[in-house]
């Protein structure tokens, strides 16, 4: 029997890193992000150094009893009573439970992530530690899920594809089955509309007074694409970009990526939510970028299309003419 309130933890000191995950309805998807997580998947990152705080909004499939005791040392698991159908009060319960300097963010929790990622994020702030750390997002599939789903693709063909590369044993062959998301479909080398995966120090979260919980649409609406904005404005912190990682969304029905049908009226309907809030419509923060780490061979690929858009975007606006970065 579920106990909402109760936290479960492992973890005695108090770590660099606290990485929030909220799960809601996922179950399979939940555990393997979390596994790619853990110190088992994760290259070059001491669990000590890092810590997640898995944060489940109570539901009809939640995760197995005990389930995240299994990836301890450095897991903590809160399941809590959610009222509305936003996970921007969870996502904010975790930070409020997070005691590193530094906070990660994954508001959705079916996004597995590469093996290296812990490892760079901590290298990325030893490097520039004020910054806004970006793991690109993908999603899984012959295509943006969107459009995979009406075609038929499915968690069945999601878990054969999976199956197919065993992740399990190199997490950075998830390349392979995948394509950008897309909020960020011309890649991480032009103006990125928001980030699934992404890591800050606890204080930016402070200055721009966290995750708006008034984002009270199904799933947030825009509260993701809000969030990264008010981070990404913070002229105080330095965008990075880890090129060689990513964060890949897994298919679960969510509430635009399920298909196209419904979709438009979704979308138009969150764009209103936001324009409510923030007086304007939602522009994507035009920050340079720094590209850190390094990019297996997986991600080759993605490294290429990124730079070709950065070509092409940079030919347009010199046409005009049109400064390619605010910040630049």
């Amino acid at each position: 029997m579920r106990n909402p309130g109760e936290v479960s933890t492992d973890v005695s000191a108090a770590p660099t890193l606290s990485i929030v995950v909220v799960v809601y309805r996922m179950p399979r998807q939940a555990m393997n992000t979390l596994h790619s997580l853990s110190a088992q998947h994760q290259r070059a990152a001491d669990p000590a150094s890092y810590e997640v705080v898995v944060v489940e909004n109570l539901s009809d499939r939640c995760l197995e009893p005990g389930a995240v005791d299994t990836l301890a040392p450095n897991f903590r698991y809160l399941v809590r009573e959610e009222s509305g159908v936003s996970p921007a009060s969870a996502l904010n319960a975790g930070i409020g439970l997070a005691r590193g300097d530094c906070i990660g963010l994954m508001i959705d929790g079916a996004r597995m992530v590469t093996p290296g990622l812990v490892g760079q994020v901590l290298a990325a702030f030893r490097a520039f530690p004020q910054s806004l750390v970006a793991a690109p997002g993908y999603d899984l599939g012959p295509d943006q899920q969107q459009r995979s789903g009406v075609a038929g693709y499915d968690e069945a063909a999601e878990a054969e594809l999976l199956g197919r590369v065993d992740w399990k044993r190199d997490g950075y062959r998830l390349f392979e089955i995948a394509c950008f998301s897309p909020a960020n479909r011309n890649g991480y080398m032009t103006p990125l509309m928001e980030c699934g995966c992404l890591f800050c120090p606890r204080a930016a979260l402070d200055l721009i007074g966290g995750v708006d919980e008034r984002f009270e649409s199904r799933g947030g609406g825009m509260v993701n694409l809000d969030l990264y904005r008010g981070l990404a404005s913070l002229s105080s912190l330095q965008l990075v970009v880890l090129p060689g990682e990513g964060s890949f969304h897994q298919f679960h029905g969510g509430v635009t990526s399920g298909g196209l049908r419904e979709r438009e009226a979704v979308v138009r309907a969150f764009q209103e939510e936001y324009r409510a809030l923030r007086g304007a419509p939602f522009k994507a923060p035009r920050r340079e970028p720094v590209l850190f780490g390094r990019v297996p061979t997986p991600a080759l690929p993605f490294l290429q299309a990124s730079t070709e858009s950065a070509l092409l975007r940079a030919k347009r606006l010199a046409a005009n003419p049109q400064p390619l970065w605010e910040d630049g």
